[in-house]
């Protein structure tokens, strides 16, 4: 059984591990610590058996939330565990009246992109060269709540 929880400080040093073997420019720890204490900052983990299977990391922008970070832990991946989390997500969207839910991906990620598109996002923005490591383009999606 899956439950999701809030994101502590002792979650980090796995949150990490998924991190890295997630994508080719890995935040840092710092980065993850900062979340827990960010007030605009959502802040979620994923656990299976005692162990982490994934993360996500949110900021509540006025009517927006943006999502910064969705990752599973490899061995646990098309299970069901980046849809939980995302359900979890539009709920909580609704719940509080957000707008829209939007973020960005790598025109090079297409599993991302039919992840995201199959939860309801649509393609509304480009930013050409946004990834540092690869210079990929960044494809901006948006979840509209209104029409969902």
């Amino acid at each position: 059984m899956m439950r999701i929880r809030e994101m502590r400080s002792g979650d980090i040093p796995e949150v990490m591990l998924i991190e890295k073997e997630s994508f080719n420019d890995p935040w840092a720890e710092i980065h993850f610590y900062s979340e827990l204490y960010l007030p605009v900052a959502i802040t979620w983990v994923a656990v299976s058996t005692g162990k982490i299977a994934g993360y996500l990391c949110c900021w509540k922008i006025e009517d927006e939330l943006h999502l910064n970070n969705i990752a599973v832990r490899r061995d646990v991946r098309r299970k069901g565990v980046a849809q939980k989390m995302m359900n979890k997500l539009i709920r909580l969207a609704r719940d509080e009246g957000k707008r829209i839910i939007t973020l960005e991906v790598s025109d090079r990620n297409p599993a991302a992109i039919a992840f995201y598109e199959k939860n309801g996002f649509l393609r509304e923005g480009f930013r050409p060269n946004y990834y540092e490591h690869d210079h990929a383009n960044a494809l901006i999606l948006t979840k509209h709540m209104e029409t969902t």
